[in-house]
């Protein structure tokens, strides 16, 4: 990989926990500059500090002319990996039916669990890598992804094979979540019935495959899977070895907040309906909070209380939850949407996709610049950080880089 230089940054916002001689809550460097060798970062500071130093000869210069650079952006939370669509549904949404509505008449995940099932590996493939692809020109370097449109043992193990071989043929990092609780397909009567299975034959199969997911994850809301049923699948996945996610109190208090400070999950996502005691319990066990703005505005639903989630102790996370319910390919929209919705500040948008979302998957490594580090930044269209939730609708991401390699021009 060499050594890079980065020099000219009109902003250069490393993101980093340390903020000692930095202007904001972000780090922000004005005419900011990095050394990198070997895919990490070395060190940061000015660009006229750099020229004071003798770091040696760069293999490669990039010249920021003036403009933001940030971390890579991190997305915490996508549903990414599937095949179809459901445009059509909008419309069903727009006359009045609620999410769970055009679930239960076979809609909704049912409906992508029998696409998906339907499909090839290779056009789920094509089709995911498709999404993935929009996600990295919009500045996308690490992206968690979900199964859940399987819901069998031979389908789950599909999915995951699909997502072994993506690995292989992309530039950016995806990190694996078994989703193994989404919704009960329809070979099972009760949802009781299918978490038994779950528990007892798919998770100890995945749990054995050489290249295992990191995460396990639920969906604990009413009228899918019970908080007693989720807390019977995590505890299991943790005795497996599996850290731990949950998808919380979207729609209705279903005691998933609480659920996951007491089972240690690493993040509660959603939670738009989840209770302040609950909140409270997160913030005291550093569970992180991953909201999801977009996904409450395409299903009609409130949006998560940030500031309560924030005041709370959390470390807030954002994430597209890119998925056939709400389509968003833009981290940049979801950061518009969460200042002018959730009223959190363009420097909460910001570590909402790097830091904290780093956070959300258990890594100091990403979503900062700072020494150690690794080595993944974006140089962008405009020269300051509050423009990022602010000029919204265009493609503002100049250049994209994994390791210190420029990735992103016309491939993943």
């Amino acid at each position: 990989m060499g050594r890079l230089m980065l020099i000219n940054a009109g902003e250069l916002a490393t993101c980093s926990p340390d903020t000692r001689g930095k202007s904001s809550a972000i780090g922000v460097v004005e005419d900011g500059a990095m050394m990198a060798e070997d895919g990490k970062v070395t060190w940061v500071g000015t660009t006229r500090e750099l020229r004071r130093k003798s770091f040696g000869r760069a293999e490669v210069t990039v010249d920021a002319e003036g403009s933001l650079v940030t971390p890579g952006f991190v997305d915490p939370h996508t549903h990414l990996l599937f095949a179809g669509s459901r445009e059509d549904e909008l419309e069903r949404k727009l006359k009045g039916e609620s999410y769970t509505e055009i679930l239960k008449s076979g809609g909704g995940i049912a409906r992508t669990v029998r696409e998906t099932r339907g499909a090839t590996s290779e056009a789920i493939e094509r089709e995911s890598l498709g999404r993935l692809g929009q996600l990295v020109r919009n500045g996308v370097t690490t992206a968690e992804v979900k199964t859940g449109y399987g819901q069998s043992l031979e389908e789950e193990l599909r999915h995951l094979e699909i997502l072994r071989n993506m690995k292989r043929k992309v530039e950016v990092e995806l990190v694996t979540t078994f989703l193994g609780l989404h919704s009960t397909p329809p070979e099972f009567a009760r949802p009781s019935e299918f978490v038994k299975h779950v528990i007892k034959s798919v998770l100890p199969a995945v749990a054995r495959l050489r290249e295992r997911p990191r995460f396990s994850d639920c969906f604990c809301e009413e009228g899918v899977f019970s908080s007693a049923e989720c807390r019977r699948y995590l505890e299991a996945s943790a005795d497996l070895g599996f850290a731990l996610k949950i998808h919380a109190d979207e729609f209705k208090e279903s005691g998933g907040a609480r659920l996951a400070a007491e089972v240690g999950c690493m993040s509660a996502d959603h939670l738009g309906r989840s209770s302040d005691g609950g909140i409270e319990e997160m913030g005291r066990r550093g569970v992180v909070a991953v909201l999801l703005p977009w996904t409450s505005l395409c299903s009609g639903i409130p949006y998560a209380d940030a500031r309560k989630t924030m005041d709370a102790g959390c470390r807030v996370a954002l994430g597209t939850d890119l998925s056939p319910n709400s389509w968003i390919e833009s981290p940049q929209l979801v950061m518009g949407l969460a200042c002018n919705a959730l009223r959190m500040t363009p420097e909460e948008a910001i570590l909402g996709f790097t830091r904290f979302a780093a956070d959300a998957l258990g890594r100091e490594d990403i979503g900062r610049l700072a020494p150690g580090a690794s080595a993944d930044f974006l140089v962008h269209d405009f020269g300051g950080y509050r423009a990022l939730p602010y000029e919204l609708g265009g493609r503002h991401v100049r250049r994209v880089f994994k390791k210190g390699i420029e990735i992103g021009r016309g491939a993943v």
